[in-house]
């Protein structure tokens, strides 16, 4: 048996306190002597038997101390502590300790023995033990869809059982659903803080779990950015953007060209009056898409003296950065 002892004794006076009161209460007047003098009170007066009992707690928890008394109706008395069999000097007639491994269950034993007559009484008590909660998680979806309803569950190590409630956010602790609670985030939510906790069904301990939850966003506000105006035989950049959790892969691209990423560098070497560039954004978690056009003008001085070449194919070289693969 693995549990450890900690030293803590009460004096006897108060034993024979208990004893006058019990007297009181019984209706007995105490007999004077022929001097007058009230005669001292002991064990053979009575002619009974002693008698003793363990109070405290009808458990103990693993790894939480642990204290155990026993009382007895002698004036002076020797009291023996044991715990499973296992005596305990030096302890009076309190029994400290702490538990440190879990068994089925403790017995505790007390025998007192009269210091005037040699009379001896015996008591036990059975304790159950409970460990826990302890190793309190919560397991369920990395990511939440709004709008979506998910399941989460809170797992944790108890003796003999554990009851749970939940916590989200600023909410009210909700109990009577077990172990499992369901969520559905709403559109404005970016997280969602979901709080397990455990309690021991007997001592009513408990320990708390946390676990913030991401919830899927967009892709939202999709812009390209780069110039308005171009100049023909410069090289450009455009960027696409979008806020998106998790991240989302882009689809750029200008005129029939297309090309995977968000962003292009080019250059037009024959003039038009404008460009169109166009990227779409997709969530990879949800799948959702969301598109964004960009009308680029071009900049050319010779442009109105050379009219018919404004429907002339474009060249364009692109070069793809942070591309993302579909």
């Amino acid at each position: 048996m693995d549990y450890t002892y900690r030293s803590k004794q009460h004096g006897g006076h108060s034993n024979l306190s208990r004893l006058l009161l019990l007297l009181f209460l019984a209706g007995l007047q105490p007999v004077l002597s022929t001097d007058g003098e009230k005669p001292e009170l002991d064990d053979e007066d009575n002619g009974e038997n002693i008698n003793c009992t363990i109070v405290g707690l009808d458990y103990v928890t693993v790894g939480v101390p642990s204290t155990v008394e026993c009382y007895a109706d002698c004036t002076e008395c020797t009291y023996s502590m044991s715990l499973d069999g296992h005596s305990a000097q030096g302890q009076g007639n309190v029994l400290a300790f702490t538990l440190n491994s879990w068994v089925e269950a403790l017995t505790a034993a007390c025998t007192v023995t009269s210091d005037q007559k040699g009379q001896t009484a015996t008591a036990t008590k059975k304790l159950q033990v409970l460990a826990g909660p302890a190793n309190v998680s919560i397991t369920g979806p990395d990511l939440m869809n709004p709008s979506v309803s998910h399941t989460y569950s809170c797992h944790a190590y108890c003796r003999p059982s554990c009851t749970y409630a939940w916590k989200t956010d600023e909410g009210p602790w909700i109990g009577g659903q077990g172990n499992v609670i369901s969520i559905t985030p709403q559109e404005m939510d970016d997280s969602k803080i979901l709080i397990c906790k455990a309690s021991n069904s007997v001592s009513g301990m408990f320990v708390a779990a946390t676990r913030n939850v991401a919830v899927m966003l967009g892709p939202s506000e999709i812009q390209i950015k780069g110039p308005d105006v171009i100049e023909l035989a410069e090289k450009y950049k455009f960027v696409c953007t979008a806020k998106c959790l998790p991240s989302c892969r882009y689809v750029s691209s200008v005129g029939s060209q297309t090309v995977r990423g968000n962003t292009i560098e080019m250059t037009m070497d024959q003039p038009s009056k404008s460009v169109t560039l166009k990227c779409e954004a997709q969530n990879t978690a949800s799948r959702r898409t969301a598109t964004a056009l960009k009308t680029v003008q071009i900049k050319d001085h010779n442009l109105s003296t050379r009219p018919t070449e404004t429907s002339a194919v474009l060249l364009l070289a692109f070069i793809i950065s942070a591309a993302f693969t579909l």
